[in-house]
């Protein structure tokens, strides 16, 4: 008997964060809290799911960076993202899964927690089930984090299925508190933004279990981190929002972040930074784990073209934020 087919397109947003990183990890903020500002933007990780007909001599076929032909036992397939998920939702049918991204990954703007909640997204809508935002969202970071066993954060998980301009506060016991910000700042930030791919980039779950290590040793750089972070939204939660002091406060919190780890940063990083600093720059961090992916720049937009010029060998991005987290794009069943 044929299986019944379908089709299913879930858009997933990336995320660039500001403040707060790190103190989003558990082994930090089960002991305390976290809070993480940051906001999705319109880049983008695509899902699509659909029913692979048992004339296929593979009951899986997984197309991502490469391709995958499984027969058999889901435990035979090699993305551990993947594979978590299916067997987590217990999804034993004949499956054709594409995952394309508009950022390659490890570049620090949270691509595989994106593709975790758009695969899982797309998978409880073929079961035909509904799930809620904070739902999705804890599943999500279950899966990444316990059972993958990946050293990071929550942040991500939650970027990608609420989306737009957040403060996100964790604690203990699974509880996070969702507070959207203003959208009018968010615009206004983003104007004022580059992003300068530095390239580089070591894979952050190394620099992230060298971070965990280290928690109970620099809990004073995370309890300043968590200062500057509740400055910060008290500043973008004003009428007179100041650009100047946005960026001095973000450059306060790099100089923090990098005192979590000695990878997060490196001579080149630093050595773009300070050329930016001096040429017009106001502050700026490296998104991710660190060492490498895409370093954040606020400069004046007044300023911008000059910079750029400047920083001409590298490949310099623009992006915007968007307020929408993950979407079912398109669904058919027939």
């Amino acid at each position: 008997m044929n299986q019944k087919k379908f089709f299913i397109l879930t858009k997933t947003p990336l995320r660039v964060s500001f403040f707060g990183g790190g103190t989003d990890l558990p082994n930090f903020f089960n002991k305390k809290f976290g809070h993480v500002i940051s906001s999705s933007i319109n880049r983008y990780v695509y899902t699509s799911i659909k029913s692979h007909d048992n004339l296929f001599t593979e009951n899986y076929r997984l197309n991502y960076s490469i391709t995958e032909h499984v027969d058999g036992n889901i435990k035979k397939i090699k993305n551990n993202l993947i594979r978590s998920c299916l067997k987590f939702l217990n999804i034993k049918e004949n499956m054709h899964i594409t995952i394309s991204t508009d950022i390659p990954s490890m570049s620090g703007l949270g691509s595989s927690s994106s593709i975790i909640v758009g695969l899982l997204k797309a998978l409880h809508v073929y079961k035909k089930k509904k799930i809620s935002a904070k739902k999705l969202a804890e599943i999500a970071c279950k899966i990444e984090i316990d059972i993958m066993k990946n050293p990071i954060g929550k942040q991500d998980q939650y970027s990608a299925v609420y989306g737009g301009f957040n403060s996100f506060k964790f604690y203990r016991g699974n509880k996070v508190f969702v507070q959207k910000l203003k959208k009018t700042i968010i615009k206004k930030i983003f104007q004022n933004l580059i992003f300068i791919w530095v390239g580089n980039f070591k894979e952050s779950k190394k620099i992230l279990k060298d971070q965990n290590k280290k928690i109970s040793k620099r809990k004073k750089y995370y309890d300043d981190l968590l200062k500057l972070t509740a400055l910060s939204k008290k500043m973008i939660s004003r009428e007179n929002f100041n650009l100047k002091k946005f960026g001095k406060l973000l450059d306060k919190n790099w100089v923090l972040k990098k005192k979590l780890s000695e990878s997060i940063s490196n001579n080149k990083i630093d050595y773009i930074y300070n050329k930016c600093l001096r040429n017009g720059s106001i502050g700026g961090k490296i998104l991710g784990a660190g060492s490498g992916g895409f370093l954040l720049i606020v400069v004046n937009k007044n300023k911008k073209a000059k910079l750029m010029r400047l920083l001409k060998s590298y490949k310099i991005y623009s992006f915007s934020n968007t307020d929408k987290g993950v979407e079912v794009l398109y669904k058919i069943f027939y």
